[in-house]
């Protein structure tokens, strides 16, 4: 009021009203505007974006297993199927085999995949971090068959592993077509899903704490076990679980490394589907190895808890 009248009679400054108007009039307008704009969605837009994924997941997944499940019931001899999938001594012994391979390539998996994802981690050479990620990332870059024809020619008569036990004065022996040869196919492929599922939760750990433990006498292998394994297990055993689930669906490796001396249970339900057309025990055999991989992570869920598992695969 009072610049007004200390000046001539004229009108306020154009300058003068807009800024007037803008702080009194248009404030709400503003504040209206910022949550417009806001970047958290509303719950019916994220309803509306999930859309798609829920309609994918529906067909691709839930509608698949519960046809799986209802013509495992149905076609054959209904729940029969199941007693002879436990019954038969071949089956039995495909399913002994499976599992007993799944599991030793997970453990192969972890041990490789944590050394590897440790290093990533921890090493100050880009040539040597971009060497291994090169080692980690080429299975990916490679097709099934081929990565299978990579292990023949490693694990056959003229490759390099009996090269190397007759240089140092061993027989060569047969390795292609048994279940270790399985076992090495598959520890191959599954090598980067564990690099990959630890590499998050490894570089979330203080690198210092195992060198704290150094400086008080313990040996590296200590230091390792008693600082970052403790805060990586939960991390670890859901690496485990993944790898395990993944390892007994495993199809071409079984077939091309072990022929019909190592029936896995991918190869028996798929000679029951494509060789003996009994689909309703091909069914419930393949039910009862999806069980298998849910319980084992189930036990992981409960062995590390909710939140610490959640935490470690996020």
């Amino acid at each position: 009021h009072r610049t007004i009248h200390s000046r001539t009679p004229t009108m306020p400054r154009r300058s003068e009203l807009s800024i007037s108007v803008t702080d009194d009039d248009r404030s709400p307008q503003i504040s209206s505007r910022k949550r417009a704009w806001s970047t958290q969605l509303g719950n019916g837009a994220a309803l509306l974006l999930s859309v798609p994924l829920l309609i994918l997941l529906i067909a691709f997944v839930l509608y698949p297993l519960g046809k799986l499940s209802y013509d495992s019931l149905t076609m054959g001899d209904g729940v029969g199927n199941y007693v002879d999938v436990f019954t038969r001594s071949s089956t039995r012994r495909a399913m002994i085999i499976t599992l007993f391979s799944a599991g030793i390539v997970t453990i192969l998996a972890l041990a490789a995949g944590s050394v590897l994802a440790w290093h990533l981690c921890t090493v100050r050479s880009r040539l040597a971090k971009a060497l291994i990620w090169i080692a980690v990332l080429a299975p990916f870059w490679m097709g099934t068959v081929v990565k299978n024809y990579v292990v023949i020619l490693i694990l056959g008569r003229e490759g390099p592993a009996n090269d190397t036990l007759a240089a140092v004065g061993l027989p060569r022996v047969d390795m292609i077509y048994t279940t270790q040869a399985v076992i090495s196919g598959m520890t191959y492929t599954m090598i980067p899903f564990a690099v990959f599922s630890l590499f998050g939760v490894l570089r979330g750990i203080d690198q210092t704490l195992p060198l704290a433990a150094q400086s008080m006498g313990a040996s590296r292998l200590v230091a390792l076990r008693t600082t970052v394994l403790p805060i990586a297990a939960p991390g670890v055993l859901a690496s485990g679980g993944l790898v395990f689930a993944i390892s007994v669906g495993f199809y071409i490796t079984p077939v091309l490394l072990g022929g019909g001396q190592t029936p896995f249970m991918a190869t028996v339900i798929s000679s029951n589907i494509f060789g003996y057309y009994n689909y309703g025990f091909a069914a419930a055999a393949s039910v009862v190895l999806l069980l298998v991989a849910l319980l084992v992570l189930a036990f992981a869920f409960l062995a590390v808890g909710r939140e610490r598992l959640l935490r470690a695969v996020a």
